[in-house]
């Protein structure tokens, strides 16, 4: 990618997540950047072929695997190293301020468009499946309190999901708290 590609999509993404997908026009972009309108033009089709390729790098950025990687678990690190790995994927997110934002115009924006809804979906089916898998790791490791896997995994799940969503400014949740809590009850 090119400096005035990424500056586009930086800038978009900040933009789009202050004023939101309505509120931020092409030329309020390029004014930003300091660039033409036909400049983004060259890059992007539309303002919604923009908003479609900002929204795919997010998802590159929040799969399961960016922060998860099963090789690293052994039975001894298991738990420090499940919680270690939520914490950081939380902080991530915690330290962007435009995140939560953003993904809320995505979230909404998926209530209308079954592209955004079903990309959603598959990162959650994505953290389902990956969770599902560590938590058979655990298994055969005998660290886990109860069989249910699937339950498990679908616990772990949505208190990802609520956390993406709850850990913000507006709220006085304890992400990490509320993660290693979550962790720590499923195992012995």
């Amino acid at each position: 990618m090119n400096e005035k590609y990424t500056n586009i999509l930086t800038t978009s993404y900040r933009l789009f997540a202050e004023k939101g997908f309505e509120q931020t026009s092409m030329s309020l972009i390029a004014k930003e950047i300091g660039i033409t309108k036909p400049a983004i033009y060259y890059y992007f089709n539309s303002k919604e072929d923009l908003i479609q390729t900002l929204f795919s790098h997010i998802i590159e950025e929040i799969k399961f695997t960016k922060y998860f990687n099963s090789q690293e678990y052994t039975k001894e690190n298991f738990i420090s190293k499940l919680i270690e790995d939520g914490v950081n994927m939380m902080n991530k997110q915690l330290r962007d301020d435009y995140y939560n934002k953003i993904m809320n115009e995505y979230y909404v924006l998926s209530t209308r468009d079954s592209h955004y809804a079903e990309a959603l979906k598959n990162v959650l089916d994505e953290f389902l499946n990956g969770f599902f898998n560590l938590l058979q790791l655990a298994h055969e490791y005998e660290l886990l309190l109860d069989d249910d896997l699937r339950t498990q995994a679908e616990f772990l799940t949505i208190i990802v999901d609520g956390l993406d969503k709850y850990s913000n400014a507006n709220y006085t949740f304890n992400p990490v708290s509320i993660w290693s809590f979550s962790v720590k009850s499923l195992f012995k």
